[in-house]
């Protein structure tokens, strides 16, 4: 199959898996610092992401994103934040809303605390593959005192 004859849905999720590696250590430290800014500003971020992209960005609950298809409304990406890798219940329940939304994509985005501040984990959740880690973030040290 040539490049001209993939169809544009699977074009969208070639790039949604490409979302977070390889990233420039700017983007790195970008994604570090909205992360630990908290939801609310990784929200807005990735809603603006999520236009350029040509998705629709929706929060279902705290501490999770949906990209919809703008065409049929299915689940293309979720990103769900982990700001305690301690709690269990907080890990268990990406698993329980992947089996609920179905996501084609789930980016879990995890506070590695005990690495220092500002340093996050992102894994990638797919059919392929349901723990992949995908890349660690971390917010340059000058910032950190911030």
């Amino acid at each position: 199959m040539q490049e001209n004859e993939i169809p544009e849905r699977i074009k969208k999720r070639i790039d949604l898996a490409k979302l977070f590696y390889p990233l420039e250590r700017k983007y790195e430290r970008r994604w570090a610092k909205l992360l630990n800014f908290g939801f609310d500003r990784t929200a807005e971020e990735l809603n603006s992401l999520s236009n350029n992209l040509n998705f629709n960005q929706k929060v279902p609950g705290e501490n999770t994103i949906l990209w919809l298809d703008p065409d049929d409304g299915k689940v293309e990406c979720m990103f769900c934040l982990v700001y305690d890798i301690t709690d269990l219940d907080l890990v268990v329940s990406i698993f329980d809303k992947i089996k609920k939304h179905s996501p084609v994509f789930t980016y879990g985005f995890v506070n590695q605390k005990k690495d220092g501040e500002g340093v996050f984990d992102i894994f990638r959740f797919s059919k392929f593959s349901y723990l992949e880690h995908c890349n660690r973030v971390k917010m340059p040290k000058s910032e950190k005192g911030s």
